[in-house]
């Protein structure tokens, strides 16, 4: 997909995307460079035109120049933004960690550890999950959902249980 500089994708994505697209020509720097106009089209077409002949010197300068000119921050999130995440009452907690993980993604300069944003995941859960977490040194986001979804699961199914001897036993007494 090419980029038009009129959109809303950031420049950051589509010069992953580019990359993952030049494939094993991404190899060679000198490449990127010579081929990232093709990538382009519009107001980045007629950008990367104007540049000055012989004004590229490396990939990381073009990169840096591309990145200057077409950031925007529209759709940068802050740490105030993740931290604010609270899983919903009746949201499952897959749901709350996609979430999470979606503004964690759109937190692009983003300086904390895997262990804080573990703690930051924690605080958003449901105070039943947090009561049973509570204790455990969860050191990646990933490691507590497994947790929070293992929990959610024996719940349920206890739930479910109670319900089903529950409903065997009225049953009898009738």
């Amino acid at each position: 997909m090419k980029f038009s500089g009129d959109d809303n994708r950031a420049p950051w994505e589509h010069i992953d995307q580019y990359i993952l697209q030049l494939g094993e020509a991404g190899f060679h720097e000198a490449l990127h460079i010579r081929l990232f106009s093709l990538s382009l089209t519009g107001t980045a077409f007629s950008w990367f035109s104007s540049l000055a002949p012989n004004s590229i010197q490396s990939w990381n300068q073009l990169e840096r120049k591309f990145h200057d000119r077409f950031y925007n921050g529209h759709n940068e999130a802050k740490l105030s933004d993740l931290a604010s995440v609270r899983q919903g009452q009746d949201e499952p907690a897959s749901d709350y960690f996609r979430r999470f993980k979606d503004i964690k993604n759109r937190c692009f300069n983003l300086t904390v550890s895997e262990k804080e944003l573990a703690d930051l995941a924690y605080n958003g859960l449901r105070s039943y999950l947090k009561e049973k977490l509570n204790g455990f040194d969860f050191i990646t986001v990933n490691h507590l959902q497994m947790r929070a979804i293992g929990l959610e699961f024996k719940f349920k199914n206890a739930k479910d249980t109670f319900k089903t001897h529950q409903s065997m036993h009225v049953d009898c007494k009738i």
